[in-house]
């Protein structure tokens, strides 16, 4: 399995988030906070289903705060084949559902198939460790290392793990070698005291010591009987056993003898008349694409022009007269633009005089006009100019007198007074009889010339005084009729032109504008160029299919002799035949796969033991008989119980005062109580030994080639310092580059996480034909420094070539390194 994309809807602090998976390994950074735990969570709920939320599980199930969406999809690979498996809110662990590539659909059902038997607590188990298991290898002691390794080699053994502690806790409820307060250890030591007050108190009866020597005797009996059923039960466990695999041994046995013999062709030779088949069809294709295009040329002629080759120079021309029209156009739309202008500032003169205007004056008219208008003004600035200017003198006889006058008054001078009063006074009078004397005389004009004039040009609707004013509107009045009518004159000939070039045009082009004759033009002229193209293009692309055409045929029939040799070693004549062909040494392959896969089934000590029975039913036979022979011992066992409780009831009624018989019926009511509390312990004992033993049996086949690829791996984490790792009755020792041997105990903690990431990167490896998922690795390298960072890297690498390897970390120093990361820091910033 591969997990390719990641989309999640809403789970903890991601929402609408979509992760695409494309390295491997695929590195995933991001500080405390950043996410990761969370998407790791997210990975593991898809695949097994959302967290209950009851009790500490409640903070496992990652319900967002900040939207009602809760769940999200997951694409994955396996076997080849793309499945969507989507997970949102539902009882039960989520609604799941499953989307194959070709849009079919699933449940609950078709995720158990795709998973097989793997499961939540098996997968963390196996496939996914981090610091936290690192850390824990250092506290690991010889036992606890053998059942690690127990663990790995035994895929589930971790919940026999769990029914192995159960029992080893309900034995010590029962008893413990030193312990006190105990049932098992209460009823013994009560036992041993009343073994002792029964002495005291047995006395010198003859009988009693018969009767104790029988019981003696029964007891010796019981012992013995004891010990063949403990010796019986192991037997009856390994036929039972041998009784489960009975099946898997005889379809291997089956699949082993009736192995076909070698094929005739090699893998490479299959793989060559395959690639032959998909050319020799890609050949045949192209043929038949090269024929239909030679036969829709043949068929397809260019579409004929409407205009003879002749007639393309009359359209060439018509499109240049176009051209030049469609300047003149733009020229007659500004000139109008103009025009109207100037009609505009015309009615606006003519408005201005509400009578008709007459023509302008010329020159010598306007002097005349002058003349006879403005002679007197004339006359009357001249004198004005010959004239002095005596306000000055004035203002000084003025001032004079008035300063005259204000001395007197101060000085309280009557004659000084008058004298300033009759100075002032008479330099007024003085001035007034001045301009009295320089009035203009009346003006003489000539009303009969002016008005002869203004019949004569036309001005006698204006009043005379506005004849020389108004000349300016006269002359522009003019200017203005004039361009007007230059105007009309140039749009009557463009007018003309228009009507004579549509005249020329075909039919269907006459009543379009300028625009679109000029395209439909432009298409005519193409279309005739583009026919003559497509003719010339028609006859290159024929001659070139006729060479493709004929290389494709040598090609076709070279390949053809190449197919057809390896058929014939084969001893096939077609491609029918060749299928089939395929079909039979698959089939032949996969029993062959099948024999293999049943026999790492089965152990080289099951298969000898199962040897011995030549079929099942010998086998039931023996089991039968040995389970005959355990129900013998126990009922033996039960009947010398019997005998031994008669003895010591007999010998209780020879004791005269009955002290002796009530100790002796409560020592044997103790001693039944103590052989069932030792009956239940020695089950919980035996059980917690047929479970190391069979995890033990399960695991051997895998241990050597575990530590082989865990020795490769040890020695690439250790630059090759460490080469061998060995398995002992006293632990698992490693052996230095210079043969000095280690136990775990004596390896520092970094050694210690390197020998234990080795172990299970090398299950992973090993079991990766049998059970190929992502590896999830949670900043598993904290304690390492660079080069074995970058080691770890490398061989992550490694591992990534048979299984996905995702690994999740918060240590920067993974940047320094030149490998490629998720940095789900900067993800959460965009």
């Amino acid at each position: 399995m591969k997990i390719k994309k990641v989309h999640i809807d809403g789970f903890g602090k991601w929402h609408d988030q979509d992760f695409d998976f494309t390295a491997n390994p695929q590195i995933i950074y991001g500080p405390n906070e950043a996410g990761k735990t969370t998407l790791m969570a997210f990975l593991v709920s898809v695949l097994f289903g959302f967290a209950d939320g009851r009790g500490k599980n409640r903070f496992a199930q990652y319900i967002p705060k900040t939207t009602s969406s809760y769940g999200g999809s997951v694409l994955v690979e396996i076997n080849g084949h793309d499945y969507v498996i989507k997970r949102q809110r539902g009882r039960n662990g989520g609604k799941v559902s499953v989307t194959d590539s070709q849009g079919r659909q699933g449940g609950e059902q078709e995720l158990k198939k795709l998973l097989g038997p793997m499961d939540r607590s098996l997968y963390q188990a196996l496939f996914s460790f981090g610091q936290r298991d690192l850390t824990a290898v250092d506290e690991l002691n010889r036992d606890e290392w053998q059942q690690h390794l127990q663990q790995l080699g035994a895929v589930g053994s971790a919940q026999w793990d769990q029914l192995i502690d159960q029992y080893q806790k309900q034995a010590d409820h029962l008893y413990k070698p030193r312990g006190r307060k105990w049932p098992l250890n209460q009823d013994l030591h009560q036992y041993a005291d009343l073994t002792d007050k029964i002495n005291r108190a047995r006395g010198k009866f003859h009988r009693y010591q018969d009767l104790q020597a029988n019981l003696q005797a029964n007891k010796e009996k019981l012992q013995q009987a004891q010990a063949e059923l403990q010796k019986q039960q192991p037997l009856l466990q390994k036929l039972e056993h041998l009784q489960q695999l009975w099946p898997v041994y005889h379809e291997w046995q089956h699949s082993h003898q009736t192995r076909p013999l070698a094929d005739y062709l090699t893998d490479q030779q299959v793989t060559t008349a395959q690639e032959l088949q998909v050319r020799e069809k890609e050949l045949r294709r192209q043929q038949q694409f090269y024929q239909q295009r030679l036969a829709r040329i043949d068929h397809q002629s260019p579409q004929a022009t409407k205009h003879s080759p002749q007639s393309m120079p009359e359209l060439q021309r018509l499109k240049e007269q176009a051209v030049e029209l469609q300047a003149e156009e733009a020229l007659q739309h500004r000139q109008q633009t103009q025009a109207n202008q100037w009609q505009q500032e015309l009615t606006a003169i003519k408005t201005r005089y509400h009578h008709p205007l007459p023509a302008p004056l010329t020159p010598q008219e306007k002097a005349e006009l002058a003349r006879l208008l403005n002679v007197q003004p004339l006359s009357r600035a001249n004198t004005n100019q010959s004239n002095g200017d005596p306000s000055r003198a004035a203002m000084i006889g003025i001032v004079g007198g008035f300063v005259l006058f204000i001395i007197g008054l101060l000085a309280n001078a009557t004659f000084i007074t008058a004298i300033g009063a009759i100075a002032a006074f008479a330099t007024v009078m003085y001035l007034y009889y001045q301009r009295q004397g320089n009035r203009p005389a009346p003006v003489t004009t000539d009303s009969q010339a002016i008005m002869a004039f203004g019949q004569k040009h036309g001005l006698q609707d204006f009043p005379p005084d506005q004849w020389l004013l108004m000349q300016g509107d006269l002359q522009r009045n003019a200017e203005l009729a004039a361009q007007l009518q230059t105007a009309n004159q140039d749009q009557q000939r463009y007018d003309h032109q228009l009507a004579t070039f549509n005249q020329q045009l075909p039919p269907a082009l006459q009543n379009l504008t300028l625009a679109a004759v000029r395209t439909k033009l432009d298409d005519l002229l193409e279309q005739g160029q583009q026919a003559r193209q497509d003719i010339q293009a028609n006859t290159r692309e024929k001659a070139t299919i006729a060479n493709n055409l004929a290389q494709l045929n040598q090609d076709y029939s070279k390949i053809h002799q190449q197919k057809m040799a390896i058929y014939q070693q084969a001893g096939v004549h077609d491609d029918n035949q060749f299928t089939q062909y395929l079909a039979n040494r698959s089939a032949a392959q996969s029993q062959a796969l099948a024999s293999d896969a049943y026999g790492q089934q089965l152990t080289a000590e099951d298969r000898q033991a199962l040897a011995a029975y030549a079929n099942k039913d010998e086998l039931i036979t023996a089991l039968s008989k040995t389970r005959h022979q355990l129900d013998q011992l126990t009922l033996t066992i039960s009947h010398t119980h019997e005998e031994i409780q008669k003895d010591k009831v007999e010998i209780d009624s020879l004791v005269e005062d009955g002290t002796l018989s009530n100790l002796e019926q409560e020592r044997a009511n103790l001693a039944a109580k103590i052989w069932h509390e030792v009956q239940e312990w020695l089950r919980y004992q035996l059980a917690i030994q047929w479970v190391n033993k069979a995890l033990a049996g399960a695991s051997a086949d895998r241990y050597p080639a575990i530590i082989r690829q865990a020795e490769q791996y040890f020695a690439l984490l250790t630059d090759h310092r460490y080469s061998q790792i060995d398995l002992t009755a006293d632990g698992i020792k490693v052996v230095r580059r210079d043969q000095e041997v280690f136990l775990v105990e004596e390896l520092s903690q970094g050694t210690a996480e390197q020998l234990y990431i080795a172990l299970r990167l090398g299950f992973v490896t090993v079991m990766s034909d049998q059970a190929n998922f992502p590896v999830i690795i949670d900043d598993g390298f904290v304690n390492f420094d660079n080069v074995r960072r970058q080691r770890m890297l490398a061989l992550l690498e490694k591992i990534a070539e048979k299984n996905q390897v995702i690994y999740f970390t918060a240590d920067d120093r993974i940047k320094d390194l030149d490998v490629k990361i998720l940095d789900l820091q900067a993800l959460k910033r965009e």
